[in-house]
Parts: C-alpha cells; structure tokens; sequence
C-alpha cells in the first residue's frame, strides 16, 4: 500500500478500536502485550495481502509506517 489507501471514517474507526479494547480486556492483557500483539496483527495482515509497505498519517496525531522484510534478502 505504498500509494495512498482508501481511509475508513472515524466512526469505524472508533468501532473497531472499541471491539479490539473489549477483546483485550476480555483477555486481560497488559498494555505491552496488547501493543505486541497489535503489531504482531498489523505485520501478518499485510503480509495476508502481499503488501510490502504501509504509510498511515494523521494530521496533528501522528504517522505509522511498516515494512515487510524481503525473504530474499535475509540473511
């Protein structure tokens, strides 16, 4: 998703990270292990759609960006 993707509203926004809050807590997870495991998600979805790079940006709160390694280039 190197070019620029479709956003979703703020409002499915909100939902989502509602559902992933009440997941958590459900699970009684630390906040680090719910970072970990976030990130953990956010890596194997894009590798699920065969995407590379992420750029996510939002004004005056921040930007995230993640990489998929290429298995060709690892040691």
């Amino acid at each position: 998703m190197s070019d620029t993707a479709t956003e979703i509203s703020n409002e499915q926004s909100q939902e989502l990270l509602d559902t992933i809050i009440n997941q958590c807590e459900e699970m009684k997870l630390e906040p680090t292990q719910i970072l970990d495991g976030i990130s953990r998600s956010l890596l194997g979805a894009l590798m699920a759609f065969g995407t590379k790079d992420l750029n996510v940006n939002i004004e005056n709160v921040g930007t995230v960006q993640v990489s998929i390694f290429d298995e060709t280039n690892q040691g």
